[in-house]
C-alpha cells in the first residue's frame, strides 16, 4: 500500500490510511493525534523515542509518515534519507522552523511536504493529501527514468551482439538483428537475454 500510496477521496479513505507519527514532545504528540483522529484519520500509530526510523517504518509499513520538531536535526534528515532510499514512503514534516535552508534540507531528503506551525484538523488533512500525491507523482517518475535506462542498457547489448555478428559473420546490420530476433524466438528467450549469451561467447573464445 505504502508504494502505490494515493490522496484519500472520502472520509471512510481516510480513515483507512495508516500514519506513523512522531514526536519527542508528549505534549506535542497527544494535540497531533487528536487533530488527525478529528480530521478523520483513525489508523494512527504513534512514537516517541528517538530510535532508528527505518526499522519502525519497515515494522509498521504505514502509508504517510508524520513527524513534528522544532526544526529538522541532522540526525531526523539522515534517518528520513534512510527510509527515502530503503523503505519509500510519504513523509509530512510539520515543524516551527519556517526557514528556505531547512525546507530544502528536508525536501533533499525526502520529504514530501513541509508545514510550518500548528496543527488543526484543518490543515492536518491537506498536508498529508499533498505529501501523498507528491510521493505518487514522484514514485511514477522514477518508475519512468528506470524503465528507460533499463530500455537503453538493453539496447545497448542487443547493439553490442549485432557488432559481433556482423564482425564475425560479415553480415549487415539488418541481417544481424533478424538472426538475433529468431534466436530468441526459438530459444524463446528475451532478445537482450540472447545478446548477452553472444557477448558473453565473445569473450569466452576471443
Amino acid at each position: 500500500m505504502t508504494a502505490d500510496a494515493r490522496p484519500p477521496t472520502s472520509d471512510h479513505g481516510r480513515s483507512q490510511i495508516r500514519i506513523l507519527v512522531f514526536d519527542e514532545s508528549e505534549h506535542r504528540l497527544e494535540l497531533l493525534i487528536t487533530a488527525l483522529h478529528a480530521a478523520g484519520f483513525e489508523n494512527v500509530h504513534s512514537v516517541r523515542e528517538s530510535g532508528p526510523l527505518l526499522n519502525i517504518v519497515r515494522a509498521t509499513r504505514p502509508d504517510v509518515v508524520l513527524i513534528e520538531v522544532e526544526s529538522p536535526t541532522r540526525d531526523t534528515l539522515e534517518q528520513l534519507t534512510m527510509i527515502r532510499d530503503h523503505a519509500p514512503t510519504p513523509v509530512l514534516i510539520v515543524a516551527q522552523d519556517p526557514q528556505a535552508q531547512s525546507i530544502q534540507a528536508a525536501v533533499a531528503s525526502g520529504v514530501c511536504a513541509y508545514s510550518v506551525g500548528g496543527v488543526s484538523p484543518e490543515r492536518v488533512k491537506p498536508a498529508i493529501e499533498v505529501a501523498m500525491a507528491t510521493f505518487a507523482t514522484f514514485k511514477k517518475l522514477r518508475d519512468q527514468l528506470t524503465q528507460t535506462r533499463e530500455q537503453l542498457h538493453q539496447q545497448k547489448r542487443i547493439d553490442r551482439a549485432k557488432c559481433i555478428l556482423m564482425q564475425r559473420k560479415g553480415l549487415t546490420e539488418e541481417q544481424a538483428h533478424k538472426a538475433l530476433r529468431k534466436l530468441a524466438m526459438d530459444r524463446k528467450r528475451k532478445l537482450a537475454d540472447v545478446a548477452d549469451d553472444l557477448i558473453a561467447m565473445e569473450k569466452l573464445f576471443s
